[in-house]
């Protein structure tokens, strides 16, 4: 079997002109020692990159922050990406495994709508033994116990704050985990 080593872009480019000619892909194989597996991929990489540089139809556009655009053109330098048009491109054509529903996420969120609704009675509750108080004429019963149920529902509601925040960070940073995952693959790929 041959040895794995990559072919020179002359080497390619002899490959695609010789399989045009009707070179069996054996035969190509032999000639420069590599499998025909290879040489397959090389006759698919050169039809991907003819169809990609035929006429583009579809324009795709976004409006950025500075800061968004300056943070993205530094993912791109990371990656030797040379522009944003082929950063945006390597994105889309990586987007399915990128753009997946997040069935955890919709998980946590089922539990905070939950608590959400428990905490929203509980107000209702003590906004309407406000009002039947204030249309009495009497004073509210606002004792310690109702303080401290206030309390609770406050603290409830900061910590339930605090978690959403904390589950769209680690949402995010798997998103831009497998973002960058996609285009390490796609710039490894454009050899």
């Amino acid at each position: 079997m041959p040895s794995r080593r990559r072919l020179t872009l002359d080497e390619r480019r002899a490959i695609v002109r010789e399989a045009a000619k009707g070179v069996a892909a054996k035969e190509l194989a032999a000639k420069h020692g590599i499998t025909t597996r290879t040489v397959h991929y090389t006759l698919k990489r050169e039809t991907d990159r003819r169809r990609d540089a035929s006429h583009r139809s579809v324009t795709f556009s976004v409006t950025l922050t500075p800061e968004e655009a300056m943070a993205f053109d530094a993912v791109l330098t990371r990656h030797q990406i040379a522009t944003r048009a082929d950063g945006l491109r390597r994105l889309i054509r990586a987007s399915n495994g990128v753009f997946q529903p997040d069935e955890h996420l919709a998980e946590e969120l089922q539990g905070f709508r939950a608590s959400l609704n428990r905490v929203g009675n509980n107000i209702t509750q003590i906004a309407k033994r406000l009002n039947e108080a204030k249309q009495k004429g009497i004073a509210p019963a606002f004792g310690v116990a109702s303080l401290d149920q206030i309390k609770g529902l406050a603290m409830f509601i900061r910590s339930f704050a605090n978690e959403i925040d904390l589950l769209a960070q680690r949402r995010s940073k798997r998103m831009t985990l497998a973002a960058n995952a996609a285009l390490e693959e796609l710039a490894d790929g454009a050899d």
